[in-house]
């Protein structure tokens, strides 16, 4: 069984109760989007102490439901997971550096004051993606582009990646690149949906020569030193205080 219910202005409670089905996915979808397609900031908080399951069928509703609205998500600025099991905790744990835009925090049972407040405090909207994303520092035309990372990444990101390096993906020449992560908050999720972006990631793996990551986040480090040996080009990670090295090696190839 699941229950939705508005706590508030822009704050909205899911209460998940023993197995769901796919009717229970159907409700949230139906109470959900509307509230997703209008305006931000806003706060959820789920309460999943008495959840036991969920069906297969409602787990592919779910997703159907999750990537059908995926450029809404990011107007969700809190999010409360109310549980007592551990399992749950810390898998949130590890989701929250990698969407920090969605400010996520468990809370155990007995603390659902404490989630509701905390869902509660939403930030202006004002303050909602005042800080944008990716700042073009090289346009390859010594061979090497680099980007700045400061804030959340936008759609209207995606060109200032996309327009200096489709031209180095034409020939058979080698272009090396540099990323610095000043700040990172995350992500705008419709551009998972970037077919553009996504086959331009795939074609620049074989006209990479060298990859140069600069003061990257710790979950960012972990996937990196994972592919770096399964990718046909260099890469290396450098801590912030080696930003002067990084271009140095990223151009010495």
């Amino acid at each position: 069984m699941l229950k939705i219910k508005e706590l508030k202005p822009n704050v909205y409670e899911i209460t998940m109760q023993g197995v769901l089905e796919k009717s229970d996915i159907e409700t949230m979808e139906r109470e959900l989007t509307p509230v997703l397609n209008g305006d931000g900031p806003l706060g959820l908080i789920v309460r999943a102490e008495g959840w036991k399951d969920i069906t297969a069928d409602a787990i592919a509703e779910d997703m159907k439901f999750e990537f059908g609205l995926l450029a809404q998500w990011s107007k969700i600025a809190k999010m409360a997971l109310v549980t007592d099991l551990q399992a749950f905790a810390a898998i949130l744990k590890w989701i929250d550096p990698i969407l920090p835009m969605i400010d996520m925090k468990s809370f155990g049972s007995s603390d659902v004051a404490a989630a509701e407040a905390f869902a509660s405090d939403l930030p202006t909207k004002a303050a909602v993606g005042s800080d944008s994303g990716v700042t073009l520092l090289s346009d390859g035309k010594d061979g090497l582009i680099a980007y700045e990372i400061h804030g959340r990444i936008t759609a209207e990101d995606v060109d200032k990646v996309l327009t200096p390096l489709e031209p180095h993906l034409k020939g058979d020449g080698k272009i090396n690149l540099l990323v610095r992560f000043k700040s990172y908050e995350g992500f705008d999720p419709a551009i998972l949906m970037d077919g553009s972006l996504m086959g331009t990631k795939m074609s620049a793996i074989t006209h990479l020569g060298r990859y140069a990551i600069v003061g990257a986040p710790g979950w960012v480090k972990t996937i990196a030193s994972g592919v770096a040996p399964m990718m046909p080009f260099e890469m290396r990670l450098f801590d912030v205080t080696e930003d002067a090295a990084a271009w140095t090696w990223v151009r010495s190839a």
